[in-house]
């Protein structure tokens, strides 16, 4: 948390928080962009934008602006870990895929070239062989 702050913007985070709380995230959204439009570096205004927003990669966003204000917030830290890790999880997963794919083609390709080496094989030096 930045130092003080005057008791109107604190008042308005308040109300924010009181939205989210209810469920409220539309009403709690338009208050939370006026505070950062303010002041960037509002670190609490930026936490609670996480919660509020719709969409997974703007509560990244965000979290990633609370820690660019306050690296050591573990909230932010722990969230955005949270929210990583399913991408994490995805990536390696795609990794492997992309693996056995590529693997597979290998040898589909080793393959080809086993049978054209065979069919050339049988073309061309086994008729001469006979003779």
């Amino acid at each position: 948390m930045a130092g003080k702050r005057p008791a109107e913007q604190i008042d308005r985070l308040l109300d924010a928080i009181d939205h989210i709380r209810a469920g409220d995230r539309d009403a709690a959204r338009p208050i939370l962009q006026q505070l950062i439009r303010d002041d960037s570096n509002f670190e609490d205004a930026w936490l609670w934008m996480s919660v509020a927003v719709e969409h997974v990669d703007q509560s990244m966003v965000c979290l990633d602006n609370v820690l660019r204000i306050n690296p050591r917030n573990t909230y932010a830290a722990n969230a955005l870990l949270h929210l990583r890790a399913n991408d994490m999880i995805e990536e390696r997963q795609r990794n492997r895929l992309q693996l056995l794919r590529d693997s597979f083609l290998s040898i589909f390709w080793l393959l080809v070239a086993i049978v054209m080496v065979a069919v050339f094989a049988t073309l061309f030096f086994l008729p001469h062989a006979a003779t």
